[in-house]
């Protein structure tokens, strides 16, 4: 059971980081419009390098294994 839990807030961490990061990035595309290629990408690339962190975590804690 802990383990459930645990992986659930490590997803709730992901996803809360990610809302954050993509508002301020928003924000600067609002401000800045010609940034929007580079910070768009950026955005990906730290989305991505997340949720491999974060699958990597939870497969540690799993005891299914596949």
């Amino acid at each position: 059971m802990d383990v459930a839990i645990e992986a659930v807030r490590q997803i709730e961490k992901s996803l809360m980081c990610s809302g954050v990061v993509a508002i301020l990035f928003g924000i600067l595309i609002f401000i800045y419009p010609a940034l929007l290629g580079m910070l768009v990408g950026v955005f990906l690339m730290l989305l991505d390098l997340m949720s491999i962190i974060f699958a990597v975590r939870i497969k540690k804690y799993s005891k299914i294994k596949i």
